[in-house]
């Protein structure tokens, strides 16, 4: 019989690129020639995102549900522990303490970034203040959360690969915007012209952002050299009263309206969606027919597009959605956790709850 702990590197490192990210760390336990192979990762695992659905309440671990196996896992990750998760980008998570302690954290590796102190915003006088220190539960309160919550947070490159990356976040009572560069003392804010912002993107080497006006959505440039701004470039969308998106779909730009209504009082129920493609060099839009098949994986991440022809069980030409941002979540709970057919207008679950579930769930691409 062939000895298998003797087979040669090359092709246990081939034999890596085909294995689900739980597999992959089977693999790594078999013996310690297949786990030096796998410490190595010169082929990372093919995976889907996982979603994160917030503490265990008996264990303190972490879940994780793996769509792919359709089953969830119980990780311990101290440095989860007592947070509150405000984005996710390249496999990082944005996190927040009661102490209002704002940090960057790669779940797998642990390596984590600290970052400044949230600029609470005054909507009475339009002055910005900063935080210094820490809070203590005695004093700490929801109003002061709310003026620092952070409904979003993306990054702009992977700081697995490269230290100069950049932060933006979208914060306080109207969704503010402010960035933040390793190496920065504290955010830089940009002048918004009392705009309420819906989603932020890193699109083609910029970061753009969707906001209502009036009655319209409207798509700007947001730009974080010398001269901090936020610049509409892009048509006027109708808005009615929807929740709305910034997809990147294979470089296209999309923006995803969402039709929700409160249900039985307490939960959001999404009833339609509406998708356009946007034209920024000539500022127009159209409704979009998906012709490609990738499907999309959206909410408070950085939006991910994947083929789901590699991944058993992953539908083509699907958004699957995660729940409101944070400030309308705490209000009224999670089940709203949905696959929607871009072709057939139709919406199926991925995710099934009973009760409401008590952290915002999250998507993230497993990155190590």
């Amino acid at each position: 019989m062939a000895n298998w702990s003797e087979l040669h590197t090359d092709v246990l490192e081939h034999l890596t690129s085909f294995l689900s990210l739980p597999d992959f760390h089977r693999f790594g336990a078999v013996c310690r020639n297949w786990h030096s192979v796998a410490r190595q990762k010169r082929h990372p695992p093919r995976q889907l995102p996982w979603l994160v659905l917030g503490e265990d309440d008996t264990t303190h671990k972490h879940k994780f549900f793996s769509l792919e196996e359709n089953k969830t896992y119980l990780i311990e990750i101290p440095e989860l522990q007592g947070q509150r998760l405000c984005g996710s980008s390249y496999g990082w998570l944005f996190t927040l303490d009661i102490e209002l302690n704002f940090r960057l954290l790669n779940p797998l590796t642990r390596k984590q970034y600290d970052l400044p102190p949230l600029p609470p915003y005054n909507s009475h006088n339009n002055i910005t203040t900063y935080v210094k220190g820490p809070r203590s539960e005695n004093n700490f309160t929801f109003e002061a959360m709310q003026l620092s919550l952070v409904a979003k947070a993306i990054l702009d490159h992977d700081p697995s690969r490269s230290s100069d990356f950049k932060v933006l976040i979208m914060y306080g009572e109207r969704n503010r915007l402010a960035f933040w560069k390793l190496g920065d003392p504290t955010w830089t804010l940009i002048p918004d012209a009392y705009i309420r912002f819906n989603d932020i993107i890193f699109y083609k080497e910029d970061f753009y952002a969707v906001g209502c006006c009036s009655r319209y959505n409207e798509i700007y440039l947001v730009n974080t050299g010398l001269s901090p701004c936020a610049k509409r470039v892009g048509p006027l969308v109708k808005e009615y009263d929807t929740f709305t998106y910034l997809v990147d779909y294979l470089g296209e730009l999309l923006v995803v309206q969402r039709y929700r209504k409160v249900y039985k009082g307490q939960l959001y129920k999404t009833e339609k969606i509406i998708i356009f493609k946007i034209d920024l060099e000539h500022e127009k839009y159209s409704v979009y027919k998906p012709i490609k098949g990738h499907s999309v994986f959206m909410g408070a991440n950085s939006c991910m597009t994947v083929d789901p022809s590699k991944y058993p069980g992953c539908k083509k030409n699907a958004l699957y959605l995660t729940d409101l941002p944070q400030q309308v979540f705490e209000r009224h709970g999670s089940k709203d956790l949905l696959i929607y057919d871009m072709v057939e207008g139709s919406f199926s679950r991925y995710y099934s709850t009973a009760h409401y579930l008590p952290a915002s769930p999250i998507w993230l691409y497993p990155n190590y």
